[in-house]
């Protein structure tokens, strides 16, 4: 209610009858004794007891997701599953032969997961994954971290689009392009991705928001927008609508392993264990950092 402003609203997201939301609305302040909801034609308004009321039950509820997801970390070790979260792009196409080495050994069972871009360490620190393969840059959080490859930028448009004439791409070939954009995530890594600002301060035409890789494949794909990835997606999304070229002059991209500090149960260990021989095979040893 506090977030959509109408019981219609409210009820139609939380998919019961608006009837049904109001009688337990009406229940809840009736135990707690106060209005929680400033109601007239309009729509519904949070009473400052209300506010209050929510922050806490904001709380409560973070708490119980918390909670169950614990129950569900043991249960996955208890059956022996590695529950493993990703961005779209993970390990390229190395990510098959990753995770067929931690099921082989071990005869684990693995589940794969999606995670939005926001939610790449939340999701390991309250154990709804057992481990992520995240796209940086991340937040400093209590994670332990392990870089697994690093790749170039590139630039993503429609195959008929004019930068697609040339082979290579650097900051001033984007000055006038419009440019995906994205919210609801880490200002630095919004910064990382759209190269906001530029080494010149300057700032990029922003058109339309994504909030995933593949959203953002078929919005430059529709128009004349572009955005930036990892070089990776190129094999794994080859499109005849869609043009990839290199980016010169910026960072590099990675992938890395996220798992929680301290112990870790068997096969969130065994994973870890991998990515260290398949670094050791590739540069000589893993790059493993806390940040």
């Amino acid at each position: 209610m506090a977030d959509v402003g109408t019981y219609t609203a409210a009820a139609e997201a939380l998919h019961i009858a608006t009837p049904s939301l109001s009688q337990q609305i009406r229940k809840l302040e009736q135990d707690v004794g106060v209005r929680l909801l400033d109601r007239d034609h309009r729509g519904a308004r949070v009473t400052a007891a209300g506010a209050e009321v929510l922050e806490h039950a904001r709380g409560l509820l973070a708490d119980q997701d918390r909670l169950l997801a614990v129950g569900r970390r043991h249960r996955r070790a208890e059956r022996n599953t590695l529950r493993v979260g990703f961005v779209p792009g993970m390990a390229g196409l190395g990510t098959r032969a990753l995770l067929d080495r931690v099921r082989a050994p071990e005869g684990a069972e693995v589940e794969l997961t999606q995670i939005g871009w926001a939610d790449q360490l939340d999701v390991v620190l309250d154990g709804r994954v057992d481990a992520m393969l995240a796209r940086p840059p991340l937040p400093k959080r209590p994670v332990r971290r392990i870089l697994l490859l690093t790749e170039p930028r590139v630039l993503v448009m429609a195959s008929d689009h004019p930068l697609a004439r040339l082979d290579t791409l650097c900051l001033a070939d984007l000055a006038d392009v419009p440019q995906v954009n994205t919210d609801g995530v880490d200002e630095t890594w919004r910064a990382f991705w759209t190269l906001d600002p530029r080494p010149d301060g300057s700032r990029p035409r922003y058109g339309p928001l994504v909030h995933s890789v593949v959203e953002m494949l078929e919005v430059c794909a529709a128009t004349r927008a572009v955005g930036i990835t990892g070089a990776s997606i190129v094999e794994l999304y080859p499109r005849p609508d869609l043009a990839f070229r290199p980016i010169v002059g910026i960072a590099p991209t990675t992938v890395e392993l996220v798992v929680k500090e301290g112990p870790l149960a068997p096969l969130p260990a065994a994973l870890v264990a991998v990515v260290h021989d398949m670094m050791r095979a590739t540069a000589g040893r893993p790059n493993e950092n806390d940040r």
